[in-house]
């Protein structure tokens, strides 16, 4: 399987907004977090809700600060300034005072990516999880966070 360079720096430039997705959700930086995202995206947590445009998408991102997020390679298709990607994750619990880590779950990121003025943005996330998400949050504390957010939906 052969690529060309314009490809190869794609695919380098997608993972690094990988890195920084896992790094700013798992610190609760939503503004941060957002800035990954087109202006008109959608952030689909199955069995939640679908947060669009960047502002609910922080708010999404700013119940998350005790998840640590850990994501796979990624299944890859650049077509031009649109990318298709499958990244397995690993969600963890990391209590608030530091004290310990508990697996919670497993699941899948189904992504549509545009290439911007900004670099390369989620388009269109999917969320889904290999378990009940309402169990997921319960596991990590952050139930009543996120019924909240799909009240106000």
């Amino acid at each position: 399987m052969a690529h060309d360079i314009q490809y190869l720096s794609d695919y380098v430039d997608i993972r690094q907004l990988n890195a920084l997705y896992n790094r700013y959700a798992d610190i609760g930086d939503g503004q941060a977090y957002s800035s990954l995202y087109t202006v008109d995206a959608e952030f689909n947590i199955v069995g939640n809700r679908i947060y669009r445009g960047r502002a609910e998408i922080a708010s999404a991102a700013a119940a998350t600060s005790v998840t640590v997020h850990v994501t796979t390679e990624t299944e890859l298709d650049i077509q031009g300034d649109t990318a298709f990607q499958k990244v397995r994750f690993i969600s963890c619990y990391r209590a608030p005072d530091k004290a310990k880590n508990d697996f919670v779950a497993t699941g899948w990121y189904i992504d549509e990516l545009r290439r911007t003025d900004e670099g390369w943005r989620y388009h269109r996330r999917r969320v889904e999880l290999d378990l009940d998400t309402n169990e997921v949050f319960r596991k990590m504390t952050i139930s009543d966070q996120f019924n909240a957010l799909a009240e106000a939906q």
